[in-house]
């Protein structure tokens, strides 16, 4: 879904880091998103849990290619792509009462024939409640800064984040007693931090917006999601599928355009060490 500050994945290294230190073992992680335009996503990280504390690095590539680049009018002198890289790594700890966690990503960038590089950085603290049926978590994301790309400078979507998720209901139904079923709501709240020179409001949101999601666990062992993001014309709603055994969990998600530029696919494994 659109919710994920208070998701606990690897992928949490990007929303929340301090989120790390609440798996309950060491994990692997890997993913891959079709996104529009036949742009692959692809994405792996590994979280080593021990104790109270949380060490994780992974690593997130997104590219296109089969632009062709011509000086003059008529046959062009070739085929170039456009490539994205992060290589991050993040440390979390529990601090019994709340967890915290930062961050460091090191970020790539290729549209031929020009080249930059940057840093970002990510702050989170995260923390639950009532026997872990209300989970807190809020973020500072994206602080940093791009080397210029020939002229300017690629400007980084920093934000502030919070969101909760809550368990509001456990049904078990008296026929099928082996059949429970968990619902969890979860609210993010998005407050940009910088003024994107970003026209397309589509595609960025440029103002405060909410990322609402519900998640129903079904036996402990199938989640089905789905989730709403305001302020967005172009891909408001997703949905989820996943399916949890005791050493690997599996993902699906789809994210319809309205724009016409088709649905996005991605699928995630975990393995638990």
């Amino acid at each position: 879904t659109g919710v994920q500050t208070c998701a606990l994945p690897i992928s949490s290294i990007y929303t929340n880091p301090a989120l790390l230190v609440m798996q309950d073992r060491p994990s692997l992680s890997f993913g891959y998103t079709s996104w529009i335009a036949d742009t692959n996503n692809l994405f792996g990280g590994i979280n080593f849990v021990k104790d109270n504390r949380a060490v994780a690095f992974s690593f997130y590539t997104s590219g296109i290619s089969g632009f062709e680049q011509r000086n003059n009018p008529g046959e062009s002198n070739g085929d170039f792509s456009i490539q994205y890289v992060s290589i991050s790594g993040a440390y979390a700890r529990d601090f019994k009462w709340f967890s915290a966690g930062i961050a460091a990503h090191y970020l790539n960038e290729e549209v031929f024939p020009y080249r930059a590089n940057g840093y970002a950085v990510n702050f989170g603290l995260a923390t639950s409640l009532s026997n872990n049926r209300i989970r807190i978590g809020t973020s500072f994301l994206n602080l940093g800064e791009m080397e210029k790309l020939d002229q300017v400078a690629t400007e980084l979507p920093s934000s502030f984040n919070f969101g909760v998720a809550v368990d509001v209901l456990e049904f078990v139904h008296g026929k099928s007693p082996d059949l429970p079923i968990l619902a969890t709501l979860m609210v993010d709240f998005i407050h940009p931090l910088e003024s994107l020179s970003n026209n397309d409001q589509d595609f960025t949101p440029t103002e405060t917006y909410f990322n609402l999601g519900i998640n129903l666990l079904i036996s402990e062992v199938v989640e089905v999601r789905a989730g709403y993001k305001t302020q967005d014309n172009a891909r408001p709603t997703s949905f989820g599928l996943g399916f949890i055994t005791d050493k690997v969990t599996f993902n699906y998600a789809l994210i319809p355009f309205n724009t016409g530029f088709g649905t996005v696919h991605s699928i995630g494994l975990q393995y638990q060490l």
